[in-house]
C-alpha cells in the first residue's frame, strides 16, 4: 500500500511558440480576435419589457411600508457592491466574500421588488470587475457550461506531465529512482503557475478572460507550466554490501556478504519562481502588481481550496492512544497504532511485485482519520494543490529544528499552509489514498540532516494491558 515515484521524458517539458511584441518576450502568440478589456462587462443586462398598464397599476398597490423597506435594501445592497469593488484588487478573499455577500443582498432586495435592472446592472459590474481581471481566475474552479473549468485543466495537465515523468522509468534501465529538487519538492507549483498565468493573460493591455479557459488558453497554461517545471535526468552507480543466505539440504544456514552494484535513476525537477518567469514574461507594472497579490501568502489556503487539497478547521490538539511511543520529541502521528502495512527500507513493490527501496513507514488507516504532527515545529511543505504531489499526492513536511524533519503523505486533504507553526499532536490533514497509492494509508517520513531514516527507530512498541486481563 504505498507509492511508486513517477518518471519522466528526459529533457525539457516543450514550450510553445512565444510571440513579441513592442520588442519584449511575450508568454504566447496573443490571438488575432481580442477579449475584452479587464473591467468590461462579460455580459450585458437584458432590456426590461415594456410596463403593461396593469403590472403598473399592481405596483402602485405596494403600501410605503414596503416601497421603503425595499429601497431600503436597494441603497444597502448597493454599498455593499460599492464597497466590494473598491477592495477587489487589494484583498481577493474579502472580495470572492464581499460578492457573495453583495450577491445575496442583491438577491433579497430584488425579491422585495425594488429596482430590479439597477440591481442586475450592479451584479454584472461587481461579477466583471473581478472576473475581467487577474483575479477571475479563483472563479473558474467549477463548470461553466463554456470553456474549460480550472479543475478540469488542471487535472488535465497533471496526467500528461506525470505520464511524461513515468515515461523515464520506461525507457532508461535503472534499479530505483531518486527524485532531486532545490525544495524536496516534485510536485507542481499550481499557484505559482496559476498566479503567474492570470497575471499574463489578463492583467496586459489585452485584458483576457479566465473564468472558462479556452483551448488556446489551455494551452497557454501548459506552456507556462513546462516553463515553471524542467525536468532532466541522469544515472549513477553505487555500490552496497547485501547478506545471501542459503540453506543446504540439511537445513543448514549460510549466511555470506556480497557487494551489489546498484544504478539510481535520477530525475531533478527545477522549478522557476514567479518573480524569475515576470522578468521572462516581460511583466509590465500592472502584470507584476496583480501578481504580487495573488501570491501573497495569506491567499494559499484560498489557492488550495480552490483545487480541492486543502479544508479549513485543523488545529485541535490530540494526544494520541498508542501501543508506539517515541523515545525522543516524536508522538505517534495517529490517533491509534493501526497497523504497519510497510516498513522502511528494501520491500515487495506493490506495484510491480519487484524488490525496491520504500522511502518511509506506511501505516494503514481509515479515509478522514486525522493525521497529528509528530512533533512542534514550521510546516515547510504543504502541497494541497497537486493531488499527485510527485507520487506522494497531498502532503505535509514540517521542520522540527535540530536537523530532524517528518512528511506525512497521500492526504485526502491537508489543513495546514506553509510557514505555519504546528504543535506536537496538532491535526496537519486527514488519511486518504492520493498520489500512488493502493489504498487509504499514511506513508510517514522521518528525515535527520537531509537524509530519510527508519522512523520505528524513534518509537518503542509497548502492549497496552488492560485491566482485569
Amino acid at each position: 500500500m504505498e507509492e511508486a515515484i513517477p518518471h519522466s521524458e528526459s529533457g525539457r517539458l516543450d514550450r510553445t511558440a512565444r510571440g513579441k511584441k513592442g520588442g519584449r518576450p511575450r508568454a504566447r502568440a496573443r490571438e488575432t480576435a481580442r477579449m475584452p478589456k479587464a473591467g468590461t462587462p462579460a455580459v450585458k443586462a437584458e432590456r426590461q419589457p415594456v410596463k403593461t398598464p396593469r403590472a403598473i397599476h399592481a405596483a402602485t398597490q405596494q403600501t410605503p411600508r414596503a416601497a421603503k423597506q425595499a429601497a431600503q435594501r436597494a441603497k444597502q445592497a448597493a454599498r455593499v457592491a460599492q464597497k466590494t469593488a473598491r477592495t477587489a484588487g487589494r484583498a481577493l478573499v474579502n472580495t470572492v466574500k464581499g460578492c457573495i455577500a453583495a450577491i445575496k443582498s442583491l438577491a433579497a432586495a430584488v425579491a422585495a421588488g425594488g429596482g430590479l435592472a439597477l440591481f442586475i446592472v450592479l451584479l454584472i459590474c461587481l461579477i466583471a470587475l473581478v472576473a475581467g481581471s487577474a483575479f477571475g481566475i479563483f472563479f473558474s474552479a467549477e463548470p461553466t457550461g463554456k470553456g474549460i473549468a480550472l479543475k478540469q485543466a488542471v487535472q488535465t495537465l497533471n496526467e500528461e506531465y506525470y505520464r511524461q515523468l513515468k515515461g523515464i522509468e520506461a525507457t532508461i534501465p535503472h534499479d530505483r529512482v531518486e527524485y532531486i529538487s532545490a525544495d524536496d519538492s516534485v510536485s507542481i507549483h499550481w499557484e505559482d503557475v496559476l498566479a503567474v498565468f492570470a497575471a499574463d493573460m489578463a492583467a496586459d493591455e489585452h485584458g483576457q478572460q479566465v473564468v472558462a479557459l479556452d483551448d488556446a488558453q489551455l494551452e497557454q497554461l501548459r506552456a507556462v507550466l513546462a516553463d515553471m517545471h524542467q525536468i532532466s535526468h541522469s544515472t549513477r552507480t553505487v555500490e552496497h554490501e547485501e547478506e545471501i543466505i542459503t540453506t543446504d539440504e540439511e537445513g543448514s544456514k549460510t549466511v555470506e556478504w556480497v557487494t551489489v552494484s546498484e544504478t539510481i535513476l535520477e530525475i531533478e525537477v527545477a522549478h522557476k519562481t514567479t518573480d524569475e518567469m515576470a522578468t521572462a514574461y516581460g511583466f509590465t507594472p500592472r502584470q507584476n502588481e496583480q501578481l504580487t497579490l495573488l501570491e501573497a501568502p495569506q491567499y494559499d489556503a484560498l489557492w488550495m481550496e480552490l483545487l480541492g487539497g486543502y479544508v479549513s478547521g485543523g488545529g485541535q490538539i490530540i494526544d494520541p492512544d498508542s501501543d508506539w511511543v517515541g523515545t525522543g520529541i516524536f508522538a505517534w502521528p495517529l490517533p491509534q497504532s493501526f497497523t504497519i502495512t510497510s516498513p522502511f527500507g528494501y520491500r515487495q513493490d506493490p506495484f510491480t511485485g519487484e524488490w525496491s527501496y520504500h522511502s518511509g513507514t506506511d501505516i494503514a488507516a481509515p479515509q478522514g482519520t486525522p493525521i497529528l504532527a509528530a512533533a512542534d515545529g514550521t510546516v515547510t511543505i504543504a502541497n494541497g494543490t497537486d493531488p499527485w504531489g510527485g507520487s506522494y499526492g497531498y502532503h505535509v513536511k514540517i521542520d522540527h529544528g535540530g536537523g530532524m524533519e517528518t512528511l506525512y503523505a497521500h492526504c485526502s486533504s491537508i489543513c495546514v499552509t506553509p510557514a505555519q507553526q504546528v504543535q506536537q499532536g496538532e491535526v496537519i490533514g486527514y488519511v486518504g489514498s492520493t498520489g500512488n497509492s493502493t489504498g487509504d494509508h499514511l506513508h510517514f517520513e522521518v528525515w535527520e540532516n537531509g537524509k530519510r531514516t527508519n522512523a520505528l527507530d524513534y518509537y518503542v512498541y509497548f502492549f497496552h494491558i488492560k485491566k482485569g486481563l
